[in-house]
Formats: C-alpha cells, sequence, structure tokens
C-alpha cells in the first residue's frame, strides 16, 4: 500500500463517495460490498480530480503523465507515475476499503476521536480545494501570451528550442499559470477573509492563551562540601 500522505487522503476522500447502488458490472464483492465499474471509475476520477486540484496541474497534463511509463518520468514523480496507474490505484482502493468495512465493523469508524481525526483532514482537503478553484477562476492564458512565453523560453533554453511548437506551448502554458496562481493565491485568500465576519471576545485574551508556557525555572543547589 503506498505511503504517500497525499495519495492515502485523496483515496479516503473517494470513499466517502462511494455510490449506493448502479446497473454497472461488479468487479468484485468485499464481505457482502459490491464494487462496481462506475464506483471504481468515479473513485478513480475524483483523485485525478484532486490532485490535479491540489496540485495545480491540468486534468488533462495529469492523464498524460499517468499514461507514461515510469522510467520515463523524472525519479522524483515515479511513485506518483505509479501509484496513478489504474491496476495499482485499483489494488490500493480495494485494501483501504476493506480496511474502512473492518473498521466500521469494530466500531473504529464511530470512535469520537477518530471523527474529530476525519473533520480536520476534512476540511483541510475542502480548503485546499475552494482556494485552488477560486484561484484557477482567476487565471487567464491566452494563446498570443503562451506564443509570446514559447518564443521566449526558446530565446533562453536550448532543450525547449528543441521541443515540438505543442510541447513548447504546452511547457509555455504551465510556467505562466504557475506564475499567475503565485500572484493571485493571497489575493484570492484574502477575499475570502473580507466574506467572513469575526466578532473577538474582548474578555478573552486570545495573545495570552496562544503564547507559549515557560518552564519553572528550577532553583540552583549548591553541592555540599565533603569534608563537613
Amino acid at each position: 500500500m503506498s505511503r504517500n500522505p497525499l495519495f492515502l487522503a485523496l483515496i479516503t476522500l473517494s470513499l466517502s463517495f462511494l455510490q449506493c447502488s448502479d446497473s454497472s458490472p461488479v468487479i468484485e464483492s468485499l464481505d457482502g460490498y459490491k464494487i462496481t465499474v462506475k464506483e471504481f471509475e468515479t473513485a478513480y476520477d475524483t483523485a485525478l480530480d484532486s490532485i490535479s486540484r491540489l496540485q495545480n496541474i491540468e486534468k488533462k497534463t495529469l492523464l498524460e503523465f499517468v499514461e507514461k511509463d515510469s522510467a520515463e518520468v523524472p525519479q522524483q514523480f515515479q511513485e506518483l507515475n505509479f501509484q496513478l496507474q489504474k491496476k495499482n490505484f485499483y489494488q490500493t482502493y480495494r485494501q483501504m476499503l476493506m480496511t474502512k468495512l473492518v473498521a466500521e465493523k469494530k466500531g473504529y469508524y464511530s470512535r469520537p476521536d477518530v471523527q474529530e481525526v476525519l473533520k480536520q483532514v476534512e476540511m483541510q482537503t475542502i480548503a485546499q480545494m475552494y482556494v485552488s478553484e477560486q484561484v484557477e477562476k482567476k487565471i487567464q492564458i491566452t494563446d498570443e501570451l503562451a506564443k509570446s512565453e514559447c518564443e521566449r523560453m526558446r530565446g533562453l533554453d536550448k532543450n525547449i528550442q528543441a521541443l515540438t511548437i505543442d510541447k513548447c506551448l504546452q511547457f509555455a502554458k504551465a510556467q505562466i499559470k504557475s506564475a499567475q496562481t503565485r500572484e493571485q493565491l493571497p489575493l484570492v485568500v484574502e477575499r475570502i477573509k473580507e466574506e467572513v465576519t469575526i466578532k473577538r471576545n474582548d474578555k478573552f485574551d486570545l495573545d495570552a492563551y496562544l503564547a507559549p508556557k515557560k518552564k519553572a525555572i528550577e532553583p540552583e543547589t549548591t553541592p555540599e562540601d565533603p569534608s563537613k
């Protein structure tokens, strides 16, 4: 099973959207629970869509990345490429589903401490996805801008000169998107803050509450004179 925290979180998110029933073929049953083609395709698409949003990668580009052989991608991305291969994703998905079914049967899923962790994961994921989507709406990349960036990069890098025009434009759009994302991200966060009404409790000293606790300093002891 994958040990990538982000990947596992996205699988968990996919599990929360399980279909109650559908007419698509059943792949297999786990303790009576039927995994259907529609359910798995939905889970897989949800994971791809989530990674696309959280990592600020176009879904089309992500799919092209998944279709490559692991040897064709940089070493630091080989694990993600491996994880997103459909056959590997399915094995991880079914293992996590089996674990979820057992956890529910044993009462683990309903424990208050576990529910608190799930709330934290949900809040973090929704916040990241929402901010990413709002940033995406602000990004504007025209064909003229992409062509201009492509020409600029070709003048600076011989490797880019060797690319086809389509690949160069794709790379240029990715660079522009990355730059616009860095520019828009703080603006989007500020706009979100402006939509929330904040009312502080003047009777509560927040600074004192959040301040690190100081450890009590123990008085130094003078060693006894062994001659006494």
